[in-house]
C-alpha cells in the first residue's frame, strides 16, 4: 500500500476575461495546456488531473487524454470547492497544484519543492503548504496537504480564498503551517515573467518558443529551466521588435512591403490595426506568408509594458497622437520619418535620400534599399515596353494622363499602367491598366522605360538598368528628383510637350546609383534594437513631450532637458562599459597612447594644480579630510597627500583600489557611489572637500549622486569636479563630431554657463571655473592655415581660447551653502 498518494492537479478554465480561452491558444504547434501538462507529467505522482468546469470540459478533455491526464469538471467560480470535490473523489494525500496558463513551468523546481515537502512530513505532518519564492512569475507550483485543504475549505467563506485555493491555507497561518522557501539559485529569478495572463504575455510566449525551438515542426519535450532562462535573457525577448507600417490610403504599399520583408529577416512582429480591412493589404500579407512570414508574426493589437517592444515605425509621417501612444514603449526607431514630430523618436534611420530636412538622422544609408536580382543587360534602341507606376494609391491622379501622353509619343509601344481604379479608359489597345504586381522590383527589368515618382520603385528601376522618368506629384518630389539628377516632369507640368522634352534628357539613365552595396535593413535594425532610452540624469523624468534634440549619431541620441537645461544622452545602443583593469590599460592606451599608470605622473601634476585651487578656497589644508570619488589608481590622492590633506578614495575597480591601498597606502574602498557609507568605511561622516575628476559624466542618475555629495560634505566645504565641456571649441565648431567622439559612457555633457543653475537646487554655489584642454589645432583658422605649435597664429588662438574659456574640458569648483 502506498503511504503517500500524490496527485498533480492542473487548474484550468476557458472563461478568462483578460485573455479568453488562453489555455487552448496555439503555441509552437500545440496548445498552451499541452505545454503545461507535458511539464507537470515530469513531476512524480500517482495521479494526474485537470480540474476544469463543465462548460470547458468538452474542449479540455481531448487535450487531457492526449497527455495522459484525467479530466474532472467541477464548480466554475469556487475553485477551492472544485479542488476539494476532486480530492474526495480520488483520495490522495498530497496535491501538486499548477495553473493552465503557465506553459514554461520549472518542472525541476516543482519536483524539488515536492521533495522538500515530503521530507518535512516524513515522520509526522509538520507542513500544510509549501512553495518556492523567487521563481519567475508563472514558473512555480504549490504543494498542498490534501486533508489540510479540506479542513481549510470548511473554515472559510472568503470569495478570494475560494477563487485562488492556496490563500485558504496561507491566509490563516494561525491554524496551518505554511512555508515559503527561497528557491535555490538555479531557479531564483523573481523579476522574470513566464505566465500567460494577457495578450502581451502570449506574444512573449511565442517569442520564447521561437527562440528555443525555431522551425521545429513538433516539440516533444517541455523546456528545461536553463532553456527558458536563456530565452528570457535573449535580445529577442528582452527587446522584441514590432514593425509599424503605414496602411493609410494614399501612402502606397511600399511601407508595408519594406516592413514585411524586415519582419521575415528578423522574425519580428508586424502590426496591422484590427480595424484595417483593405483587401490589398490582406493579399500582400498572404504573398509574404508564402515567402516565409509566419501567421503569428502579424498582430493587430500592440502589447502592454509587460512585454515592452521596440517600435519601428514606417509611417511616412507620424502624427502627434501616434507618438504619444508609442512613447510608453522601450524605444521608437523611425524609418524615413518626415514629420515635425520626429523629436519623439529615439532613433531616426533614413533609407531613401531626402531633401534638406531640417532634422538630423542618426544614420542615413541608401544601401538599405532592396535591389532587384533581375537587371537589364543592354539599353534598348527604342522604348517598346513601358511601365507607369505612380504608387498603389496614385494620390495625384497621374497614371491615366501619363499613359495617354506616352501612347501619343510611342504609339507602337505596349504600355502597362498599374492602378487599383477600375473606371479608367479601356478602348486604347496598346494601354493595359493592371492591378498592383507582386514583387514588382523583380519585373522592372522587363520594361524599357519606367515612369514613376520619387520613392523605392524609382531607385529599384535605376538599379534594374531601366530608363527612368520621374513624375513630380509634389514640389518636394520635384526638388528631390532635381537634387539627385533624375529626368523629371516638373510639378503640375504633365503634358505632351514637357514629357517629350524630358524624354530627351541625358539623365533618363541615372548616373547616380546611390548605395551600390546592398545591406540588410532588418539585420541593421536587429543590431540597434537593444538600444535603451535614458532619462535626464538630473530630473529623472519621462514626459510625453520630448526634450529637444541636440545631436544624433549612429549609436546615440542627445537631448537638452527642458527643465534643468543639462545636455544628456537620451538613447544608446552601446553596451554598458565595465570599469575593470582593461579600462585603465588597454582602453586608456588606445585613446592616449599610454596606460593610466604610465601616465600617472602627468595626471598627478595636473592634480597638484587642482589641489592648489581647492586650498585657496578652503584657506588651509592641514588636517583636512578629502574624499576622491572614482579615484582610479590614485594620482589625486597622491597630490592631496603631498599638500597635507587626509585623502580617502573610492572606486568600483578592485584592481585600482588594491593599487591605492597596497602601493600608495591611502585608505580606499571598492564601493559604488552614492551607495557607500563613508562612516562605516572610513570613520568619517563629512569631509572638507569632495572631488570627482572626469567621473560625474559617468552617472546615469545625478540626482541621487549630488544629494549624497551634499550629505557627505561639510557646510562651506568644496565640491570640485572636471568633465568635458559642452561649450569648448570642439562642441561649438564641430558639434556633431564632438558627440560622435564623446565616450559612450558619458551620460551628461556639462556647459559651464549653466552649471550653477543645475547645482544650486542641490545646495551648491559655483565659486570658480577653470577652462582646461585648450587645443588651437581644433580651431577652423588653424585647420585652414596649417599653422604649427609655437607660431604667432597658434599662440594668438591659444590666448583667445583661454580668454573665452573655449577649452574642451572644464573644472568646476563649488561651495556647499546649505544642507538639503
Amino acid at each position: 500500500m502506498i503511504r503517500n498518494k500524490k496527485a498533480v492537479i492542473v487548474q484550468c478554465r476557458l472563461s478568462s476575461t483578460r485573455l479568453p480561452e488562453k489555455a487552448i491558444k496555439e503555441l509552437g504547434g500545440k496548445t498552451v495546456l499541452d505545454w503545461v501538462l507535458a511539464s507537470m507529467k515530469k513531476v512524480r505522482a500517482n495521479k494526474y488531473y485537470v480540474a476544469t468546469d463543465s462548460e470547458s470540459y468538452k474542449i479540455i478533455k481531448p487535450i487531457c487524454d492526449a497527455n495522459g491526464f484525467d479530466c474532472f469538471a467541477g464548480d466554475l467560480n469556487n475553485v477551492l470547492k472544485r479542488f476539494c470535490d476532486l480530492i474526495k473523489k480520488i483520495k490522495v494525500n498530497t496535491i501538486i497544484r499548477a495553473t493552465a496558463d503557465n506553459p514554461f513551468l520549472f518542472y525541476e523546481a516543482a519536483q524539488a519543492s515536492l521533495d522538500e515537502f515530503e521530507k518535512k512530513n516524513k515522520y509526522r505532518k509538520t507542513c500544510d503548504y509549501l512553495t518556492y519564492t523567487g521563481l519567475p512569475h508563472g514558473s512555480g507550483v504549490e504543494i498542498i496537504d490534501a486533508s489540510s485543504l479540506l479542513e481549510a475549505a470548511e473554515l472559510t467563506d472568503s470569495s478570494f480564498d475560494q477563487e485562488h485555493v492556496g490563500p485558504a491555507l496561507y491566509n490563516h497561518k494561525e491554524r496551518f503551517n505554511c512555508e515559503f522557501i527561497t528557491a535555490p539559485s538555479r531557479f531564483n529569478f523573481p523579476n522574470l515573467r513566464t505566465t500567460i495572463d494577457t495578450y502581451s504575455d502570449y506574444l512573449r510566449a511565442i517569442s520564447i518558443v521561437n527562440y528555443v525551438s525555431g522551425d521545429k515542426k513538433k516539440i516533444k519535450e517541455p523546456y528545461t529551466t536553463e532553456q527558458i532562462l536563456e530565452a528570457l535573457d535573449s535580445n529577442k525577448i528582452k527587446n522584441p521588435v514590432i514593425f509599424y507600417p503605414s496602411t493609410s490610403k494614399g501612402h502606397g504599399t511600399g511601407h508595408l512591403h519594406r516592413c514585411l520583408k524586415c519582419a521575415i529577416e528578423t522574425d519580428s512582429y508586424i502590426y496591422i490595426p484590427s480595424d484595417y480591412t483593405l483587401e490589398e493589404t490582406s493579399d500582400i500579407i498572404k504573398s509574404y506568408i508564402k515567402k516565409g512570414l509566419k501567421e503569428y508574426q502579424v498582430i493587430n493589437e500592440l502589447p502592454d509594458e509587460t512585454f515592452s517592444p521596440v517600435i519601428v515605425t514606417d509611417l511616412f509621417s507620424l502624427e502627434r497622437k501616434d507618438m504619444i501612444k508609442l512613447s510608453k514603449y522601450k524605444s521608437i526607431i523611425a524609418l524615413d520619418e518626415g514629420s515635425k514630430n520626429s523629436d519623439f523618436c529615439d532613433y531616426l534611420l533614413d533609407v531613401i535620400p531626402s531633401y534638406d530636412l531640417t532634422r538630423q538622422a542618426n544614420f542615413n544609408d541608401p544601401c538599405f534599399i532592396s535591389k532587384p536580382l533581375n537587371v537589364r543587360k543592354n539599353k534598348p534602341s527604342s522604348f517598346k515596353n513601358i511601365l507607369v507606376c505612380i504608387g498603389g494609391e496614385d494620390p495625384a491622379n497621374l497614371t491615366e494622363n501619363a499613359a495617354l501622353i506616352l501612347n501619343q509619343i510611342y504609339p507602337d509601344a505596349k504600355i502597362s499602367a498599374i492602378t487599383k481604379k477600375d473606371n479608367l479608359i479601356s478602348e486604347i489597345v496598346n494601354i493595359r491598366f493592371i492591378p498592383p504586381v507582386e514583387d514588382l522590383k523583380e519585373h522592372l527589368y522587363e520594361y524599357d522605360l519606367v515612369v514613376t515618382h520619387y520613392g523605392l520603385t524609382a531607385f529599384e528601376a535605376a538599379y534594374a538598368g531601366c530608363a527612368l522618368l520621374m513624375l513630380s506629384s509634389t514640389k518636394l518630389h520635384e526638388k528631390l528628383a532635381q537634387k539627385y539628377e533624375y529626368a523629371f516632369v516638373p510639378f503640375g507640368k504633365l503634358n505632351y510637350k514637357t514629357v517629350k522634352s524630358v524624354l530627351e534628357n541625358s539623365n533618363l539613365y541615372p548616373k547616380k546609383k546611390l548605395g551600390e552595396t546592398e545591406k540588410s535593413l532588418g539585420i541593421y535594425i536587429s543590431g540597434i534594437s537593444n538600444g535603451h532610452r535614458i532619462n535626464c540624469p538630473i530630473c529623472q523624468r519621462q514626459d510625453f513631450e520630448p526634450d529637444p534634440i541636440i545631436s544624433r549619431n549612429a549609436t546615440r541620441t542627445y537631448r537638452r532637458c527642458k527643465s534643468c537645461g543639462i545636455i544628456y544622452m537620451s538613447w544608446s545602443s552601446e553596451a554598458e562599459k565595465l570599469y575593470k583593469k582593461s579600462y585603465f590599460f588597454e582602453d586608456y592606451k588606445k585613446q592616449y597612447g599610454k596606460t593610466y599608470q604610465e601616465d600617472f605622473d602627468s595626471i598627478k601634476a595636473q592634480c597638484l594644480k587642482r589641489v592648489n585651487v581647492i586650498s585657496s578656497l578652503i584657506k588651509t589644508s592641514k588636517g583636512k579630510n578629502i574624499l576622491d570619488i572614482g579615484c582610479a589608481y590614485g594620482p589625486f590622492l597622491a597630490a592631496a597627500g603631498e599638500k597635507n590633506y587626509n585623502p580617502f578614495g573610492t572606486d568600483i575597480s578592485s584592481e585600482a583600489i588594491d593599487f591605492v591601498k597596497n602601493e600608495l597606502h591611502f585608505p580606499a574602498s571598492q564601493a559604488a557611489f552614492p551607495q557607500i557609507d563613508t562612516t562605516d568605511e572610513f570613520g568619517v561622516s563629512q569631509f572638507d572637500a569632495v572631488t570627482m575628476w572626469y567621473v560625474i559624466e559617468h552617472f546615469k542618475n545625478l540626482d541621487v549622486v549630488l544629494k549624497k555629495v551634499n550629505a557627505v560634505l561639510k557646510k562651506d566645504g568644496i565640491f570640485a569636479f572636471s568633465t568635458p565641456s559642452g561649450q569648448g571649441v570642439s562642441a561649438t565648431t564641430n558639434k556633431d563630431n564632438f558627440y560622435v567622439a564623446s565616450p559612450t559612457d558619458h551620460y551628461s555633457i556639462w556647459e559651464p554657463s549653466i552649471a550653477n543653475k543645475i547645482l544650486k537646487p542641490y545646495g551648491f554655489k559655483v565659486v570658480k571655473i577653470v577652462s582646461t584642454g585648450h587645443h588651437p589645432e581644433r580651431f577652423p583658422q588653424i585647420k585652414k592655415s596649417g599653422a604649427q605649435k609655437g607660431s604667432i597664429q597658434w599662440n594668438t588662438i591659444l590666448k583667445y581660447s583661454e580668454a573665452k574659456k573655449l577649452g574642451d574640458t572644464v573644472e568646476i569648483y563649488c561651495k556647499k551653502i546649505k544642507e538639503l
